[in-house]
C-alpha cells in the first residue's frame, strides 16, 4: 500500500498527474498529453522544457544529467 506521507510520496509523480490534470478536461486530451510528454522532463519535481542543442532535438535524460554536472564542476571551479 502506498504511503501518505508527504514525505514518502514521489515528487515526480506527483508533479506529472498535475502537469497532466489540464489536458484530461479536453476531449482526446490523454493522447495529446502523451504526445507533448517527451518534450518535458521531471526535475526534483518540478516538471521544465527539455532543452535543445544547436540541432534543436530534446536532450535525453542522460544529456542533461551530463550538463548539470558540467556546469556544477565549472562554477566550483571558479
Amino acid at each position: 500500500m502506498r504511503s501518505k506521507s508527504p514525505f514518502k510520496q514521489d515528487k515526480c509523480a506527483i508533479a506529472w498527474a498535475a502537469w497532466e490534470k489540464p489536458y484530461l478536461k479536453k476531449p482526446g486530451g490523454k493522447k495529446e498529453a502523451a504526445r507533448e510528454k517527451g518534450e518535458f522532463y521531471c526535475d526534483n519535481g518540478k516538471i521544465k522544457m527539455r532543452p535543445t542543442g544547436d540541432d534543436d532535438i530534446p536532450m535525453s535524460d542522460a544529456q542533461i544529467k551530463a550538463m548539470k554536472e558540467n556546469k556544477s564542476e565549472t562554477t566550483l571551479e571558479k
